[in-house]
């Protein structure tokens, strides 16, 4: 089955180009809530629409649910059009498709960093250090009702050529991402039904794949 590859995390293979829209220049604005929402951020579980739009123009959507929790730990679970599973467990991602019954493993680099994925799980006290010193800040408009933040990674690593824009909304909650690649193809992440701070089984950021998995290592 050809599918259209929808990794929150391995977007980062992708490099990123800007988009032209003015920079804000606020105080308290979108990039001060981040910070802080990043900063008092010990886990998080919400449900998520992710769309991805082609170069053409052609739309894709998914939907799951997510976890984050404190060190480390990321879930990415779509469960529509078809089943996936991402993973994140300290330096190691896997991807697990049941379709494929195929089992990907492969060793996270910091490219990670320029993922939503990468920028939640540098929630906790350190996170404005870390968010200050990986990218440069930017307010933009408002738009679609969310307060909008751009961060443009300082790396000079040609990966790392990488845009991505954070949604907070009036309550100072992180709402929606978005990416666009140097190939034109748009992803826009929606987060629903947001649970943050509370306490989250380490089951769910475990996975021992089914007898018979083919395993692949990259």
């Amino acid at each position: 089955m050809l599918r259209y590859f929808t990794a929150f995390v391995f977007i980062f293979c992708l490099p990123f180009i800007a988009r032209g829209q003015p920079v804000v220049e606020v105080l308290a604005g979108a990039d001060q809530k981040l910070l802080a929402y990043l900063a008092s951020t010990q886990s998080l579980q919400a449900d998520f629409l992710h769309e991805q739009i082609s170069s053409g123009g052609r739309p894709q959507r998914f939907s799951g649910q997510m976890a984050l929790a404190r060190p480390g730990q990321f879930r990415w679970e779509i469960k529509k059009p078809y089943s996936q599973l991402q993973l994140i467990q300290g330096s190691r991602f896997l991807l697990y498709d049941p379709d494929l019954n195929q089992l990907t493993e492969r060793t996270i680099d910091e490219a990670l960093d320029a993922t939503p994925a990468g920028l939640l799980l540098s929630s906790g006290p350190k996170a404005r250090a870390l968010i200050e010193q990986r990218f440069e800040l930017a307010n933009l408009p408002d738009r679609d009702g969310l307060q909008w933040v751009r961060l443009s990674p300082k790396s000079k690593r040609e990966v790392s050529k990488a845009l991505l824009e954070v949604g907070m909304n009036e309550a100072g909650e992180l709402a929606s991402f978005f990416m666009q690649d140097a190939m034109g193809r748009q992803s826009r992440v929606l987060l629903s039904n947001r649970q943050r701070n509370t306490s989250l089984p380490k089951s769910l950021f475990e996975f021992n794949p089914p007898e018979g998995t083919e395993r692949l290592r990259q």
